[in-house]
């Protein structure tokens, strides 16, 4: 979710408690890693125009870990021990 869906999207999750994390690696990283791979996820956007997007538009809620040097063992790792510091507290939308 980038800009203001992660907060509207968010808002629709009802149980609790909620917990919101946010990967953000180096658009570099990311570009050099995408260059290795056959296929592409990113369509007409350009990795560096997302990543603007997210650290731009998105409002800051939850967890958001910079995964740059991190494997997905981890990454995972880390979101665990941090849980605590993903939990969002928003009232559910109607």
């Amino acid at each position: 979710m980038l800009g203001a869906d992660l907060e509207l999207f968010a808002g629709l999750i009802r149980s609790r408690p909620l917990h919101v994390v946010v990967l953000a690696p180096d658009a570099a990283l990311v570009e050099r890693r995408e260059a290795e791979r056959a296929k592409t996820g990113y369509g007409v956007w350009t990795v560096t125009q997302l990543d603007e997007a997210l650290r731009r538009d998105t409002p800051r809620l939850g967890l958001w870990l910079d995964t740059s040097s991190q494997t997905p063992a981890e990454t995972v790792d880390e979101i665990l021990a941090r849980a605590a510091e993903a939990v969002v507290r928003l009232e559910p939308a109607v």
